[in-house]
């Protein structure tokens, strides 16, 4: 009786092992969970992964071949657990988004200093690059993981119901702030901040409660704030970190062959696929946007340097609060390294050299 449950005490578990995804050897490579974050249907999905996963299964076909299986955000587990989940095995290839974790990553969190990146193509190659480049870094990313890509959101606009279309008109206007941080960004270009969640701004802004809202093009039509704000000023104030990592028991199972053609595909070039479709993606919402008739606001490079000059605040906030007690060597070789690529990148694709994209 006794060996008869121990039995099927072992098959429970192993049956458990396998749904959680963790025992690479058990289950092969064959539909692998892939948590994203995104929904299915956003550009990312559709123009960078979803032909990832088609050639990895024309690369790596048959039983013992790779392929992938998606999932959006909280599909398979909270976003608030996607750090733990990666560690014990419930994803395969599973997204972090750092600023849901706040103090667990604040080296990585330098490409998110407001006024630091403007724009996803740049703010997702610095990301990539300073994982790549600082062993420091790589190990504020999720145990027992290994890093597959990174990226980085669209900009922050100021999005209002009456026009706004330069620093002196925003002063003292009420806009919306989702989070702490915008709050205090708000606030440093002179508005006065509301802080709401994103899915209580239209009711608030159509009732007359805010002037407008601080966040990327993106969720203005999923939202409907796009049919309370017609009037958009373009600041690219800064963007939000994500970090796409493996579970390491999976990938050291994996063929040197497989792992060689994973990591040629991920790295650097999906970082910039990622970024550019992000980009792709907030062009097709603002082509949209002004064929409603909302009007676009773009201030030169002088005048958004000189907008944004208060936010300088934030990087010695990042340098003596969310690192403080750490290697200030490193947090100054850190900020040096993001502020110089983020310079060059951008320089890159105001060259044309990614695609033509307006700056």
């Amino acid at each position: 009786m006794f060996k008869k449950c121990v039995g099927m005490a072992l098959a429970v578990a192993v049956g458990a092992s396998l749904a959680l995804g963790g025992v690479a050897q058990a289950k092969g490579f064959k539909n692998l969970s892939f948590n994203g974050s995104y929904m299915p249907r956003h550009p990312t999905v559709l123009q960078v992964w979803e032909p990832f996963f088609k050639a990895a299964e024309e690369k790596f076909p048959g039983k013992n071949g790779l392929s992938f299986h998606y999932f959006a955000s909280n599909e398979l587990y909270p976003e608030a657990e996607s750090i733990t989940a990666l560690t014990d095995g419930r994803v395969d290839f599973g997204t972090v988004r750092p600023s849901v974790f706040p103090g667990n990553m604040n080296l990585l969190a330098a490409v998110a200093i407001p006024g630091m990146c403007p724009n996803a193509i740049v703010g997702s190659l610095v990301t990539e690059e300073l994982i790549e480049q600082f062993p420091e870094v790589r190990a504020e990313l999720p145990a027992n993981s290994t890093p597959f890509t990174a990226w980085a959101s669209a900009a922050y606009q100021i999005h209002t119901i009456d026009p706004v279309r330069n620093m002196e008109e925003l002063k003292g206007k009420k806009i919306i702030a989702w989070d702490a941080t915008t709050l205090e960004i708000v606030k440093a270009l002179g508005a006065t901040p509301i802080r709401m969640t994103s899915t209580d701004t239209y009711l608030a802004l159509s009732k007359g409660m805010g002037d407008g809202v601080l966040c990327p093009l993106a969720p203005l039509r999923s939202f409907k704030i796009s049919e309370a704000t017609k009037h958009h000023l373009i600041l690219n104030v800064g963007v939000n970190t994500f970090v796409m990592n493996v579970h390491t028991p999976l990938w050291d199972e994996m063929p040197k062959d497989m792992q060689d053609w994973l990591k040629a595909q991920g790295g650097m070039n999906m970082a910039l696929a990622t970024g550019k479709s992000l980009e792709d993606g907030a062009i097709v919402d603002t082509k949209w946007m002004e064929e409603q008739g909302h009007k676009f606001y773009y201030l030169s490079a002088e005048e958004r340097e000189k907008a944004l000059a208060p936010l300088a605040m934030f990087t010695e906030k990042w340098k003596n609060e969310e690192c403080k007690g750490m290697d200030p060597a490193v947090v100054e070789k850190v900020l040096k390294f993001v502020q110089e690529r983020s310079k060059y990148h951008t320089e890159q694709m105001a060259a044309g050299a990614y695609g033509d994209y307006k700056m």
